[in-house]
């Protein structure tokens, strides 16, 4: 409702107000042009108002309550008086997030009202809980009703994220290079490289994504490989795919283990869309509280205040966003004027899950298309040719109270193959999931595993098991293994003991075993850094061969700054070696950190390993990559070097910037205009990060809708006046870039003396700058900001005169003082001050 409305209506009700405050429906004075309704007299004014129709606020009170101080407006209604009776011709409902609900029936009666009479006593009965007042003197409509005829105003648990912000072509580019070189000790070496690129092409929410990479760069064997070209429009809630992609990239909701490598040219259609966001942080049993007037709701757990949370009157369910995970009571306490009216317990359900996540609605897709299957071979036993085949299937997933499940059905190759995944948690501690698959050919594969938290809050435990069956047909190898593991946090007993992990595998197809047990105690913390233990071993087994055992002990040293050091000793291979590794990390500037470390055997026959080996890193983080260059010398004689590199592009129209970030596939590309060396801060939802230069690129993850705020940098002695563009709003698609293009100032605070050209202090002169101006003091010294793209100061006087100044700031930065500058077109200062000559001092 808009201002204009809402004052109007506030001028109507206060002159009808006035009519009945002067106006007293004593029968016997009344005058003929009065007429009486419920008992109140009403002047012929107010009577042909009332046959023309009016608006009345509708607010819902609560039965019993005494006063209206916590009613709430939660619509208007229109009245009109038909001859001697007046009835509500239409009410309208305001949706309001703050605002009390009315049940489903009460909501239907009060929507389907129309033309219907009041009584006389000016009440319209709605249902047993709830009815409709009006008070003529007051002008308004009460809606009263009783807790029962309140609904609950419950948190929504899903949301579409609506239309692009981008209306153009617009397309990012991430890239991935890596590059290997091995050193022999004969002086052989061999280089393996590789460059992988993924482009999003967008208009609003279409998108194309093309994926792929290409190998051996520079060498003889240099090789390209295609993974995905696919069409895309995942929008309000459903998604539809199409194109060329490989079983890597298959998206499906349910498991599918049984396919086999190669590619598929298909599509794919259903409600598992990313533009829709599910809410997974609020306890699937909603935690309801009602409120008899305005008041707070206290969430407590075991006498521990969790959460306090105000609302108005009426019947709301709890924010749990911020309470912990898992399965537990909680007492839910009303407080209205500081006095609790009503607890009582009620179960939290928060259960950590990807995707929708448990009380999500049923999730479906179907698709299919032709597949190409690559050529098969399982240790050189069993080999299957390369195949064109028809694929389809169908994947649904959803919950039942705390169980999840995921299926999938679907044939190809002439075979048929349906796949499950079953996640429960037994307790709050204790979690199991299953996943099996069968097809036709006979295979079968059943894995199984389950994770608990003892009690005390100190230890966890994992089992997982897998047994796989593989009959004719299917592509994939048969497997029988068993893992367990477990940490033990030793400090929730005493701070001194520390953590112990340990971790068991057992491939029974290779008669393979893997021991490993690690331990770690921080010895010392406090101002000087921290010191920590470690300490580890592991046993490894395969078949027949000789049984290998490494073990280790270490010191770890953290320094303030970023410094790291660790010295220890290893035994692996049959002898010992003492290791020291360092490390040091920064801030700021293009290498975040470098480190070294060096090992020497000191027992033990080496054999024909060295006694010295070593190696040095660096990761750096540049305006267009982020990555590592890593050179080690290994016990065997080989020098390797390795170097990874990665960063992304963004492109809209004319605009094209890079950035050495890899955050997602959309974006925004930020033209500051400033010049190199300055620098200032976007805010984005909340994070900060430093722009620099005249374009920036920022990658952001699509399917997000973002707050991007441009604010001086806290970093940087720049100052910077941003005219426009500070704050924008954005919704962003996979290969959405948007374009922000602020008008931003750079600003130097000057100060220093004026003169005229022969010298003379200009005292007391107003001077002007291209965003404002100053009066100099009695010494002819001034203060004020200049925009650094117009350096200039005028004087004006004699009518249409001016001198200027012009000011070198080039190199400026923050404030700066300039001392004695000269008003060129000013031959003096004094003869203008006796003359008065339009002297604007």
């Amino acid at each position: 409702m808009s201002l204009r409305r809402i004052s109007q209506e506030l001028k109507t009700r206060f002159a009808f107000s006035m009519i009945f405050l002067f106006v007293q429906p004593d029968a016997s004075a009344a005058d003929s042009s009065l007429q009486q309704i419920g008992g109140v007299m009403i002047p012929q004014a107010f009577s042909q108002a009332l046959q023309d129709g009016m608006s009345v606020p509708l607010y819902i009170h609560l039965a019993g309550s005494q006063g209206t101080q916590d009613d709430q407006r939660i619509g208007s209604a229109f009245i009109w008086l038909d001859g001697s009776q007046l009835r509500i011709r239409q009410i309208q409902l305001e949706e309001r997030e703050d605002n009390a609900s009315v049940s489903e029936k009460t909501r239907q009666q009060l929507t389907r009202l129309a033309n219907v009479p009041f009584s006389e006593a000016l009440t319209i009965t709605l249902t047993d809980n709830a009815q409709l007042d009006l008070s003529l003197r007051q002008l308004l409509l009460q809606l009263v009703v009783k807790r029962e005829a309140l609904g609950t105003v419950l948190r929504s648990r899903s949301e579409d994220i609506g239309q692009s912000s981008v209306n153009a072509v617009s397309s990012n580019l991430t890239y991935n290079l890596g590059v290997y070189n091995n050193q022999m000790r004969n002086g052989e070496s061999n280089t393996s490289s590789y460059l992988s690129l993924n482009n999003v092409t967008a208009l609003r929410e279409h998108h194309v994504v093309l994926d792929g990479s290409l190998y051996g760069i520079g060498s003889g064997q240099q090789d390209s490989e295609l993974y995905k070209a696919m069409y895309e429009r995942d929008f309000a809630g459903h998604r539809f795919a199409g194109g060329m992609l490989d079983t890597w990239n298959l998206q499906s909701l349910g498991p599918m283990t049984a396919i086999s490598a190669g590619k598929i040219y298909g599509l794919s259609w259903g409600n598992q869309a990313s533009s829709t966001v599910f809410d997974n942080s609020q306890s699937t049993t909603p935690v309801v509280a009602f409120l008899p007037a305005a008041g707070e709701v206290h969430l407590l757990r075991d006498g521990r205040l969790l959460s306090v949370q105000n609302f108005a009157m009426g019947s709301y369910e709890v924010d749990t966003r911020g309470l912990p995970y898992g399965i537990y009571d909680v007492e839910v306490e009303v407080i209205v004027n500081g006095r609790v009216v009503s607890k009582r317990t009620q179960r939290v359900n928060k259960l950590f899950s990807r995707g929708r996540g448990v009380g999500s609605p049923l999730a479906w897709q179907v698709w299919g298309g032709s597949f190409h299957m690559d050529r098969w071979s399982e240790s050189g036993k069993k080999t299957r040719p390369a195949k064109e085949s028809w694929l389809a299937g169908v994947s649904a997933s959803g919950s039942l109270d705390t169980l999840s499940w995921a299926a999938t059905g679907y044939g190809y190759d002439n075979q048929a193959v349906g796949e499950t995944r079953v996640t429960l948690p037994l307790t709050e501690s204790i979690n199991v999931n299953l996943q099996n698959m069968l097809a036709s050919d006979s295979s079968w594969s059943s894995i199984g595993s389950i994770s608990a938290t003892l009690p005390g809050s100190f230890s966890s435990l994992w089992v997982n098991q897998e047994k796989t069956r593989i009959g004719d047909q299917l592509r994939r190898s048969n497997a029988d293994n068993r893992a367990i593991g477990g940490t033990l946090n030793l400090n929730a007993l005493w701070s001194n003991l520390g953590t112990f992990t340990i971790s068991y595998n057992d491939d029974r197809r290779y008669n393979s075993h893997y021991y490993t047990a690690d331990y770690y105690q921080t010895v010392y913390s406090g101002t000087f850094g921290s010191l920590g233990l470690r300490a580890g071993i592991q046993r490894f087994n395969n078949g027949s061969s000789n049984t290998n055992t490494g073990k280790y002990v270490a010191l770890d040293l953290s320094l303030p700054l970023g410094n790291w050091f660790s010295a220890g000793m290893t035994h692996q291979n049959g002898y010992t070696m003492a290791n020291l590794s360092a490390r040091k990390q920064f801030d700021d500037g293009t290498i975040r950190t470098i480190g070294a470390n060096v090992s020497r055997a000191i027992s033990g026959d080496t054999g024909d390993d060295k006694t010295l080996s070593g190696g040095a890193y660096a990761q750096f983080d540049a305006r267009y990559a982020n990555g590592t260059l890593n050179v080690n010398s290994a016990a065997d004689g080989y020098v390797n070097t390795n170097l990874t590199a990665s960063g992304s592009a963004g492109w809209q129209g004319k605009n094209l910037a890079a950035s050495g970030r890899t955050d997602g596939n959309a974006g925004v590309i930020l033209n500051t205009g400033l010049d190199d060396d300055g620098e200032i801060s976007a805010k984005v939802n909340g994070r900060i990060y430093a722009l620099s230069g005249k374009r920036n690129y920022l990658p952001l993850s699509p399917y997000g809708r973002y707050e991007v705020e441009l604010q001086n940098s806290k970093n940087s002695l720049d100052s910077y006046d941003i005219v426009s563009g500070r704050k924008s709003h954005l919704t962003l698609y996979p290969g959405n870039v948007a374009v922000i293009e602020p008008e931003v100032k750079q600003m130097v605070t000057v100060s220093g003396r004026i003169r005229a050209e022969d010298g003379t202090l200009m005292a007391n002169a107003r001077i002007n700058n291209h965003i404002g101006r100053t009066r100099t003091d009695e010494n002819g010294e001034f203060v004020m900001d200049v925009d650094k793209k117009y350096p200039t100061i005028d004087f004006n006087y004699g009518g249409n005169k001016t001198c200027e100044v012009a000011l070198e700031l080039s190199n400026a930065r923050g404030a700066v003082w300039v001392g004695d500058v000269v008003c060129t077109g000013l031959s003096t200062y004094a003869r203008t001050q006796q003359t008065g000559e339009g002297n604007e001092s």
